[in-house]
């Protein structure tokens, strides 16, 4: 990218490599930004002027932004009937600790992420209020942080779904194998694969078309009736589980089983 310059040119988009301008630009553009660090200011100004010169992003820039941030996915989908844990957060990056009290109501153990964390990274489980003091003074505060409900029954494990263009192409549960909470294959996490209900599927779809996904793995928390929680919205095409050749059948399932 330090080739490129965006241009507007006697009142026209354009871009220049090199020196050289333009003329024949890509109709699809595939976008694999690192949604942790997705800037503003540069990334999504490329994305824009791209899309703007009618260019078909593979996610568009709104869309990345949906999920760049945790507690800005959770803005776009409240109000939509989406099941979401209960989750707080504040403004400024250095209000974490005014926070203490404020998120008791959520009740102990609760989960606390930095909303750009990534890969499982920057996620706690804090078990009381002594311990949530503690994490205030020992994290990074980069970026604001979301306090969570837990969901005991999910603890170790999730789903990952795979939404490409509205459809559900495949599923994997992911499990912890250490004990800890996040289930995160970046871990040590293993993904298996594995069938999902019409209302797992039904609900991933739902997330992907409300923040405008073309390409996305939603991530969702088990209960114990069956039904789910939205735990996360990934912009980046998620990658094959470690056992890729395995197929697992599931209790999430009232149908036949999914491949990626």
């Amino acid at each position: 990218m330090d080739e490129v310059v965006l241009t507007i040119e006697d009142g026209n988009l354009g871009l220049r490599v090199n020196g050289e301008l333009i003329t024949a630009y890509p109709q699809v553009v595939v976008v694999r930004v690192p949604t942790p660090w997705v800037q503003s200011d540069s990334d999504i100004t490329v994305l824009r002027h791209l899309e703007k010169m009618g260019c078909r992003l593979m996610n568009r820039p709104q869309a990345i932004l949906n999920c760049v941030n945790k507690f800005w996915t959770f803005q776009e989908l409240a109000g939509h009937g989406v099941p979401l844990p209960d989750t707080f957060s504040y403004g400024g990056h250095e209000n974490f600790a005014k926070m203490i009290d404020e998120a008791e109501v959520l009740e102990f153990p609760m989960v606390v992420k930095n909303t750009r964390g990534h890969r499982g990274k920057a996620v706690f489980l804090a078990r009381d209020k002594h311990h949530l003091a503690d994490l205030s003074h020992l994290i990074r505060h980069d970026a604001p942080y979301l306090f969570q409900k837990y969901v005991k029954e999910s603890h170790g494990k999730d789903v990952r779904v795979i939404v490409v263009g509205g459809r559900v192409v495949g599923t994997m549960l992911r499990c912890s194998t250490d004990g800890r909470m996040q289930s995160n294959c970046s871990l040590g996490g293993v993904g298996m694969m594995c069938s999902l209900s019409e209302q797992g599927k039904q609900l991933a779809v739902q997330v992907s078309n409300i923040l405008g996904m073309d390409v996305c793995g939603i991530d969702l928390l088990m209960k114990d009736d069956g039904s789910f929680y939205v735990c996360e919205a990934n912009a980046n095409e998620p990658k094959k589980p470690n056992n890729p050749e395995k197929t697992f059948p599931s209790p999430l399932s009232d149908g036949e089983n999914e491949s990626l």
